[in-house]
Parts: structure tokens; C-alpha cells; sequence
């Protein structure tokens, strides 16, 4: 599908090694990335339908913001030092492949949007990427659009390289580019008026089921037995929405404890029941979400400040 032109070349034989280094492990090493990525690329293509050829410096992508031309680097740094049966190669790559493809600069003022992501998941596209990073170690948080890509429900995230494309292109047209920092304020009050609304939606919730256990005789069952879900709201999914301080502090509070496991398997909806936040039935829905919609494969403790793994040791 690819040439060996599309991708990054050998290393020169008149350039300078380390002699101390196997010149034939490192052309070995060479050749197995350059592999991988023309796989991974052949595989977007071929079943995720995603309209990509082969040019000298790389591929061009088409869609309907155009064609748009990407470097064999940013593909490789994309692919990253991942192995080749590594589930999360292709996913990442069709990702950012239809993010090139479909995203125009108009998108960001429409589309975009709060995103948090499990540091090292598919989708995370690395440091660069990270705004704010929620106490706990279970969420970075980003700039990421939701609605931007036809035919998708998924959330992208503002993959840095795609974000210099997109400024340079606004400039190109007389526009400006992004004013981050006014961009975060917004995502940030976006993201805090979502955790809100979907708080006053789980206590609501909360009375109703309470309200039911009582006309049913079973008042001893209290708010630590209830089932807690929360879905998405304002264009926040429930992964992101644990990154609200509204939702957290209800979550801690809501059962007079402080602390809460919580179970977001999917980016989709999230729960607090307790007879399904067992690891091992977290990590099974976990696994049978589609790799563009999955959430923490892992239960996460939930304080008003902090959004925690269970340890694996729990279960």
C-alpha cells in the first residue's frame, strides 16, 4: 500500500555511529518501525474506510475539510514505540487520521470542548497535550472536540500537530489563532457547570429511588446502597465529568463518607453501584467498549479533590 519513500528512511551508510552499537540492530529496529506503521496505516485504511495515499514525504488524507498533507514523522511519533500487536495502534491512528481529515479551523469555536483521558490510553496524545492534570493520577485533562468528525459520536482529542495546522491555517486565512488560555477558561467553565447539572440530575435520582425503597417497605436501604449513574451533559462525557469539582464533591458527599468507588468502564456513563464496581467486571466492560469510547479499565476512588485507581492488590 505504502512505498518506503512514505516513511522515514534508512539511516544514511556515511553517517556516524556509535561503534559500540550493532549497525544491524539498529537497521533492524528501523525497518520494524517503518513495518508497523505501513501495517497500521493499511489497516485504517482498508477497514476503517479512511481515504489516505501515499505521497513522497509521507500520506495526504481526504475528507470533507479537504485533503490535507501529514509527514511519515508524525505518523511514526503517532505509532510511538508501541509493539506490533499492541490493540491501541490502530485506534490511535484512525483517530488522529480523521481528526486531519475532517477538522477546519471554524470547528474550534463550535466543537470544542473539555476531554479527560487515562494517562497512556489509546487516545492520549502525550504531555504536550495536557492542560491540567486531576489529583490522583487517573485523568489528564485536555482540549478535545466532540461533533467535529461526520459520522462520529466519539471525542477527538485536539492532537497538538493537528492544533498548529489549524492555527497556521487561520492565520493563512487573515484570521488568529487559538487563544489557549482563553479557550481553557471556557473549557473550564464549561466542564464545572456540567458537573452541576449532572450532580442535581444523580441527587434527583437519588431522592426518586429513595422515595421508591420507602412506599416499598426497604427504608433501611440508604444512599450507600442506591445505584448512582451519571451520563453525558453540555458535550462532557462521564469520564470528563470526574474531572468536575460539582460532581466529585456530591459523589464523596452523597453517602456521608468522604470517598466513593466509582466505575466508568465507558465514556458513556458511570456508576456508583456497588454490586457492579467489582474490578474484574469493570475491566469486562471495559473491554467490550469500543476503543474511541473507553473509560478506565479499573474501579477509580473518588474524594472531593481526587480521582484515584483502586489498587490492583483490592481485587
Amino acid at each position: 500500500m505504502l512505498s518506503d519513500s512514505s516513511l522515514p528512511p534508512a539511516p544514511s551508510r556515511d553517517a556516524r555511529v556509535d561503534t559500540t552499537t550493532a549497525p544491524a540492530t539498529v537497521s533492524r529496529t528501523t525497518d520494524d518501525q517503518r513495518l508497523l506503521v505501513r501495517r497500521a496505516l493499511l489497516e485504517v485504511c482498508v477497514l476503517d474506510d479512511v481515504d489516505l495515499v501515499p505521497t513522497a514525504d509521507g500520506l495526504c488524507v481526504s475528507g470533507p475539510a479537504g485533503e490535507h498533507e501529514l509527514s511519515a514523522q508524525a505518523a511514526t511519533a503517532i505509532v510511538g514505540d508501541r509493539a506490533a500487536a499492541d490493540p491501541d495502534t490502530r485506534p490511535r491512528l484512525r483517530n488522529w487520521l480523521r481528526a486531519h481529515a475532517a477538522v477546519t479551523p471554524q470547528a474550534l469555536t463550535t466543537y470544542l470542548r473539555p476531554l479527560a483521558l487515562a494517562p497512556g490510553s489509546a487516545l492520549h496524545p502525550g504531555p504536550e497535550w495536557v492542560r491540567q492534570q486531576v489529583p490522583g493520577g487517573a485523568l489528564d485533562l485536555g482540549f478535545g472536540l466532540v461533533g467535529a468528525v461526520p459520522g462520529s459520536d466519539a471525542p477527538t482529542p485536539l492532537w497538538p500537530d493537528l492544533l498548529a495546522r489549524l492555527n497556521d491555517e487561520a492565520v493563512a486565512a487573515g484570521g488568529r489563532p487559538l487563544d489557549l488560555d482563553a479557550a481553557w477558561r471556557s473549557a473550564l467553565a464549561r466542564l464545572e457547570g456540567a458537573g452541576r447539572t449532572a450532580a442535581r440530575r444523580a441527587e434527583r435520582s437519588l431522592r426518586a429511588q429513595a422515595l421508591d425503597h420507602e412506599l416499598l417497605g426497604d427504608a433501611e436501604r440508604g444512599s450507600a446502597h442506591a445505584v448512582t449513574v451519571f451520563e453525558p451533559v453540555f458535550g462532557c462525557d462521564a469520564l470528563t465529568l470526574l474531572a468536575s469539582a460539582p460532581l466529585r464533591r456530591w459523589l464523596a458527599d452523597a453517602d456521608g463518607t468522604g470517598l466513593r468507588v466509582v466505575a466508568v468502564p465507558s465514556r458513556r456513563t458511570g456508576w456508583t453501584d456497588l454490586g457492579h464496581t467489582e474490578a474484574a467486571f469493570v475491566t469486562a466492560a471495559w473491554a467490550a467498549s469500543e476503543p474511541d469510547q473507553r473509560g478506565l479499565a479499573r474501579p477509580v476512588l473518588v474524594t472531593r479533590d481526587e480521582v484515584a485507581l483502586v489498587p490492583r492488590w483490592v481485587s
